[in-house]
């Protein structure tokens, strides 16, 4: 004899874990704060909790149950789709799930006013379970990260398993006649309120391994950026260029570095601030970037107030024609602070070689440097040994 379950009892059952783990993802957000999502994802369980109990505590198809707690599964979901958005940096805009809440709302208020057939019903649901499956599932892997694939395909899979699970019951009802008391049938009726359950459970973990994914990646990155400029600091330099001057040296190819000094840096730092020295910097930066980088290149801070660019597979002739460029193009545009202008130029060192290790480029580069800054500054020089 099977032990059943009636919708109350699996309605405190489920409300029982709602509340274990909205709890434990509002205290994640209490400590984690820079990650909204985990906000989102709480208020998405906490939701589901109280829809729980909306539908568990009245059986009747009353506004309490077809009204009130549909219309807060459907907030759920769409609470969870936008965690998702936001936890992926995918720019979704909030109307669009709050759109289709309320056109699922307004066809809960009509199957309340005016009661269709128990098959209806259930397709209406399945249907509607499905669409927000399919639309999390295209987020999570068409609209993720490289590096975040392997968390987001386990949380894709859990919505997967749910819209067969919909689509299931869908053709059971669809064909009652050839489905019906089938061991289908069974296993879908008895499982029907406890899959609820259990992929709350699931999809919690699921989330759990997106987070922890993202502060994994998010403290890896903080490792090797400079945080002020976002560049590559140095010794994620010295890891990444070492590998593109491998990889040119294996083809035969030249590899040029430049090293970029700001002149006067220190009288900058002396004479505005600290905050000017920040702000010329960052200015920099975005000069250097405005110009336009050739692909594959490496552009990082070196230390300070030194730059350095790594520019692969590049004959001599074009890296010195972009240096230039670059020096030119710094000594043009001042940098703003304060409201008043800030007059910068750099010292450029370049040396490109076939066979050279990094570290021989960027000490022959760096040489290059000292003879630019010897020499008055504001100028490019070249080490022809490289």
């Amino acid at each position: 004899m099977g032990i059943h379950f009636d919708l109350f009892t699996l309605g405190v059952i489920g409300a029982a874990i709602g509340i274990a783990i909205s709890i434990s993802f509002t205290l994640l957000g209490l400590v984690l704060r820079g990650l909204p999502a985990l906000r989102i994802w709480a208020s998405a369980f906490w939701v589901l909790t109280v829809a729980a109990l909306a539908q568990g505590l009245n059986e009747n198809g009353s506004v309490l149950s077809t009204i009130v707690g549909s219309g807060m599964i459907a907030l759920a979901n769409a609470l969870m789709l936008m965690g998702i958005a936001i936890h992926l940096r995918y720019p979704l805009r909030w109307r669009w799930p709050l759109a289709v809440v309320g056109l699922f709302v307004a066809c809960q208020v009509c199957v309340y006013l005016w009661p269709p057939t128990q098959t209806v019903s259930a397709l209406m649901f399945g249907a509607y379970s499905v669409v927000w499956d399919v639309w999390m599932i295209w987020v999570l892997l068409w609209r993720s990260p490289r590096d975040m694939r392997n968390t987001c395909g386990f949380t894709a899979l859990i919505f997967a398993i749910d819209a067969v699970f919909y689509l299931l019951r869908s053709v059971v009802v669809l064909f009652p006649r050839l489905l019906a008391h089938t061991p289908l049938d069974e296993l879908l009726t008895t499982w029907n309120y406890l899959f609820g359950i259990l992929s709350s459970f699931l999809l919690s973990t699921g989330f759990t391994l997106m987070l922890a994914e993202r502060l994994t990646l998010d403290l890896r990155r903080l490792a090797r950026t400079d945080g002020l400029t976002g560049l590559l600091n140095r010794s994620a330099l010295i890891e990444a260029g070492g590998r593109l001057v491998e990889a040119c040296r294996a083809r035969g190819q030249a590899c040029s570095v430049l090293m970029f000094d700001l002149d006067h840096f220190k009288s900058i730092n002396d004479g505005w601030g600290h905050a000017a020295g920040d702000a010329v910097l960052s200015h920099f930066v975005g000069v250097i970037r405005d110009l336009g980088l050739p692909d594959g290149s490496l552009f990082a801070r070196y230390g300070g107030e030194e730059f350095a660019l790594v520019l692969p597979a590049i004959q001599p002739a074009h890296a010195g024609l972009l240096a230039e460029r670059m020096r030119a193009a710094v000594a043009a545009k001042p940098a703003a602070f304060g409201g008043r202008a800030i007059n910068i130029t750099t010292s450029v060192g370049g040396a490109t070689a076939t066979g050279a290790d990094f570290e021989h480029l960027i000490s022959a580069a760096d040489v290059a440097l000292y003879q630019a800054k010897h020499q008055g500054r504001n100028r490019v020089a070249w080490n022809p040994g490289a």
